[in-house]
């Protein structure tokens, strides 16, 4: 699904797990903080780990960037619905995503993301 086109790196602000932040402290000063938490720092209006056209923390990178372009909600219309198990989910797309459409199977993306990220119950 990721084509690794950086547009997500510039026009999107990345938020940061607890997780996250442990692995991601040994690159120094990447944090910022943000009205709702901690995010990515950007430099040049992109991500500080965007360099020379790629991700240099691809294997590395946040939750939200593996997640990316899936938006996962405990409410929501009934065509976005996804269950796993008992987890169920509402999963949203951002549009603006220039993979969309391309490589992998979309809801089979969603399915395996759900399976091996995503660690919260609801509904």
């Amino acid at each position: 699904m990721c084509i690794r086109c950086g547009k997500c790196c510039s026009n999107l602000d990345v938020p940061v797990t607890y997780e996250d932040e442990k692995r991601l402290k040994e690159y120094g000063d990447v944090f910022t903080r943000g009205k709702i938490g901690l995010y990515l720092k950007k430099v040049g209006g992109r991500c500080v780990f965007f360099r020379d056209g790629q991700c240099t923390i691809y294997n590395k990178r946040p939750e939200a960037c593996k997640r990316y372009p899936f938006y996962f909600r405990c409410f929501g219309d009934d065509d976005a619905l996804f269950c796993v198990g008992d987890v169920r989910l509402y999963v949203y797309i951002d549009p603006e995503c220039s993979g969309i459409g391309r490589g992998e199977n979309v809801e089979r993306v969603i399915v395996e993301l759900l399976k091996s990220t995503i660690k919260i119950r609801c509904c």
